[in-house]
């Protein structure tokens, strides 16, 4: 019992925390769109350290996640890796900022733009792989929240990708849609691990 508590708390961390974080950032930080602007470019406001704790309290809810997923799916390996890796992804997010330029491209900004392959690749990957867990997914009505889960993050992320390349103007809003299914994917394992 003691065990669920705390990845119930890791995980809520940045449910909650880092959802609230942003939300702020979204009316503190009057010099950029939550339309227009990704979420990224809050390291280049007057709040970077906001920004950066943000991403932090997400790290620590993927190590919850993958404490839990090893405790309702103890013979999966693979599972509480992604979870893992999705935590190296936004840690990656926290440190490396995304280019200021659309035009010039850095190392930095590289290192960024794998991070966000890396949050969305893990989470969407874990979602696709649950269904095929067995027992873990029967019984539980997880099967079910997880294939919504990675529906959700596949669209958002076809989305994303088409309106980067034709450069669509609500940009901003199209990736904080997206980004909302990670915190289903939180919903989720918070849902079957209490089971």
């Amino acid at each position: 019992m003691t065990e669920q508590i705390t990845w119930t708390f890791l995980i809520l961390l940045g449910l909650v925390g880092g959802n609230a974080l942003l939300a702020w950032l979204h009316f503190a930080e009057t010099n950029h769109s939550p339309r227009y602007d990704l979420i990224s470019a809050y390291a280049h406001s007057r709040y970077p350290r906001v920004y950066a704790v943000h991403n932090l309290t997400f790290v620590i809810s993927g190590i919850g996640a993958a404490i839990a997923t090893h405790a309702y799916a103890p013979d999966s390996t693979l599972l509480p890796i992604l979870c893992l890796l999705y935590s190296f992804g936004i840690a990656v997010l926290a440190v490396f900022p995304m280019d200021i330029s659309a035009t010039v491209k850095t190392f930095v900004g590289a290192l960024h733009v794998s991070g966000v392959v890396m949050v969305f690749l893990a989470a969407t990957l874990y979602s696709l792989l649950f269904s095929h867990l067995g027992s873990a997914a029967r019984g539980t009505g997880g099967k079910y929240v997880f294939d919504f889960v990675s529906l959700y993050l596949i669209i958002g992320i076809i989305l994303m990708l088409i309106a980067q390349a034709r450069k669509w103007p609500l940009f901003g809003l199209i990736e904080r849609g997206a980004a909302a299914g990670l915190s289903f994917w939180f919903v989720g394992i918070l849902l079957v691990s209490s089971r």
